[in-house]
């Protein structure tokens, strides 16, 4: 097992969490934006968005302001189902020769439009990533975040986990899983900076698992009652993290079809 070790300094975080959780069903209800969606997103073109870009934006609205360096300023967005509502939209109404089907939509239907999206509304040019690691999809995030962080004296690292879901993407959870968790649409945002005030060791393989001693810890994806959105995995990660005492520790796992992940952050300096 290699473990990479990285340090950070950890800035806001936040939890879009919208207002729809149920189990693997036959129908997934729309789900409905937070109120103050128009005042911190620019409606013009939302037409056709997506939720999940819309929650991405959302949040990069909230916290993302003007006064960072943009080409240190990265975007890394973990998702499982990413744009998937928008491309299905589309396909449909090509399939249907449905005539007000526009070329306008394009760029708003591709796998990996929020984090574009995100660095065009916040002018970052320091790069996006857009990926998929199932369940360890929130650990391989922080990978990148901090990878990124490493390279750059004075960078920062805009990260967004998680997933908005429809009809067919609660199916394929709940075809791949055979569980009954609970899902949840939401994303979960960290501005992550370079710095000393954390330590994050990385693991991935059989025996990732062992890094998750010491302090508070939690295996995600290991239940099959709970959350399978890995936003929830991150936000608690973080919370938890934000309430250190120098010295101490919290550790999250992840597991995906057998494949393992972990992270471990350890307190070093006061904020």
């Amino acid at each position: 097992m290699v473990v990479a070790k990285f340090e950070f300094s950890l800035g806001a975080f936040d939890l879009c969490r919208l207002n729809s959780v149920h189990p693997c069903v036959d129908s997934y209800p729309a789900p409905q934006l937070p109120v103050d969606f128009a005042d911190v997103v620019d409606i013009k073109g939302d037409r056709f968005r997506d939720t999940f870009t819309r929650m991405c934006l959302y949040l990069a609205g909230r916290h993302i302001y003007d006064v960072e360096t943009p080409a240190v300023s990265m975007v890394v967005v973990g998702t499982e189902y990413g744009n998937l509502e928008a491309m299905l939209r589309l396909q449909r109404q090509a399939h249907a020769a449905d005539k007000t089907i526009s070329a306008q939509q394009f760029p708003h239907a591709t796998t990996s439009s929020a984090s574009t999206f995100i660095n065009i509304a916040k002018t970052l040019t320091g790069g996006n990533v857009t990926l998929n690691a199932g369940c360890n999809t929130p650990v391989t995030a922080l990978l990148h975040a901090m990878l990124h962080l490493q390279a750059h004296a004075h960078g920062r690292s805009h990260v967004f986990v998680g997933d908005a879901y429809c009809e067919e993407s609660v199916s394929d959870v709940c075809k791949r899983t055979h569980s009954t968790c609970r899902i949840t649409p939401g994303v979960c945002y960290a501005s992550l900076a370079s710095g000393t005030v954390f330590q994050a060791e990385l693991a991935f393989g059989d025996r990732a698992f062992d890094i998750c001693i010491g302090g508070a810890s939690h295996l995600w994806g290991v239940q099959q009652t709970e959350e399978h959105n890995g936003a929830f995995a991150l936000n608690w990660l973080l919370s938890m993290a934000r309430d250190l005492s120098i010295g101490e520790t919290v550790s999250l796992g992840t597991q995906a079809a057998g494949r393992r992940a972990a992270v471990r952050i350890t307190r070093q300096q006061s904020a």
